[in-house]
């Protein structure tokens, strides 16, 4: 039986430092429970944890599939960064292949937000998805202010990139990312706001395009409801 984890060769297109990098295999994540904001609990090893590719020695890192996309030669300010910590001593205990620590997943994924705030031409739904992997991996830990922390994060990129993104994921549309907005309003208790979203993608004439969208949006929309009278009978 094969092991979860594979090493992948790499080259850094910045330092040209030559390392391993752990990836999952695809047929080792077991999907134990769907969240309604699109994270999952695994069976086994977690893949949020292994999304991230990291140069130890220059310390540039973004998730596996566009640190191999990298042209460094367009990336004047990434390079910068790049020389600079290759003068650094001391570097964080974030590298090595094998399984990680919690700390280290999150650790990684702050660094390529780091990184990827310095891209000439940054996709604003890769810094999203990268703050929604921290929310996701907070979850499982059980930190829940370390959750609302990105959640807030999250939220922040996500409203930017619905207004300024330019390659929406197939799987969502804009439908799906409005509804995302609006569950992670509901999961930081804005209610309101949720369930202003929420019709904002009910609304949207691209919805019957997106079939799982449209049942999550409906559970959602009567969650948010039902949590709204509640705060309010509370005193809220």
């Amino acid at each position: 039986m094969s092991t979860p984890l594979w090493n992948k060769k790499l080259s850094c297109p910045f330092c040209g430092h030559e390392f391993e990098s752990s990836r999952m295999r695809q047929g080792a994540m077991r999907v134990k429970e769907k969240w309604t904001d699109f994270g999952s609990l695994f069976e086994g090893l977690c893949p949020y944890y292994y999304a991230i590719t990291a140069c130890p020695s220059c310390l540039v890192a973004a998730r596996n599939e566009e640190f191999e996309k990298f042209n460094a030669g367009y990336e004047p300010k990434l390079m910068e960064f790049s020389k600079r910590a290759r003068a650094q001593t001391a570097k964080p205990d974030i590298f090595g292949v094998g399984e990680i620590t919690h700390e280290m997943a999150v650790r990684r994924h702050e660094l390529a937000i780091a990184c990827h705030k310095l891209k000439v031409h940054g996709e604003p739904g890769e810094l999203a998805g990268l703050w929604l992997h921290i929310v996701w991996m907070c979850r499982l830990k059980g930190d829940e202010e370390a959750e609302r922390k990105a959640l807030e994060q999250a939220l922040a990129a996500y409203l930017v990139f619905f207004e300024k993104g330019n390659k929406l994921p197939e799987k969502l549309g804009e439908p799906g990312v409005v509804y995302l907005i609006g569950e992670l309003n509901r999961r930081l208790g804005r209610f309101q706001e949720a369930r202003e979203y929420f019709s904002k993608a009910l609304s949207n004439r691209e919805l019957p395009n997106y079939p799982n969208v449209e049942v999550l949006l409906r559970e959602q929309m009567l969650v948010a409801k039902g949590q709204m009278e509640d705060f309010k009978k509370a005193g809220g």
